[in-house]
């Protein structure tokens, strides 16, 4: 094996190894970014004023107001941005919901609407 094999094997091997570097950060970030939106959603549901005034519906609100104690959970990684907003579709239970989120900082998020299917 000459120099010049040898170099080019070194640099594009450093080559890869940059890029499966930057695919790990970036699925990282992606998991944070994700995990922020539903802790912002779960904090919402903690207090019963505030899903009164942000639910779309009564019949939202009343689900919500029996159910908040349980979890949220994704069923699909449905998530899709209008403008400046963000829909985000988790589950209570049984019940799928749309929350949709404006990005108010770096990575802080404030839920301004829920709608149950």
């Amino acid at each position: 094996m000459n120099l010049s094999n040898l170099i080019f094997t070194e640099f594009f091997g450093g080559l890869l190894l940059l890029i499966i570097i930057g695919i790990i950060i970036t699925l990282f970030v992606n998991d944070f970014i994700r995990r922020r939106m539903i802790q912002a959603c779960e904090n919402v549901l903690t207090d019963k004023d505030i899903i009164a005034k942000i639910s779309v519906d009564t019949a939202t609100a009343d689900y919500l107001e029996r159910n908040h104690n349980d979890s949220l959970y994704r069923i699909d990684e449905l998530i899709s941005k209008e403008n400046d907003i963000i829909r985000y579709k988790l589950c209570l239970k049984k019940r799928s919901f749309d929350f949709y989120l404006r990005k108010q900082k770096l990575l802080k998020y404030k839920v301004i609407a829920i709608k149950m299917y």
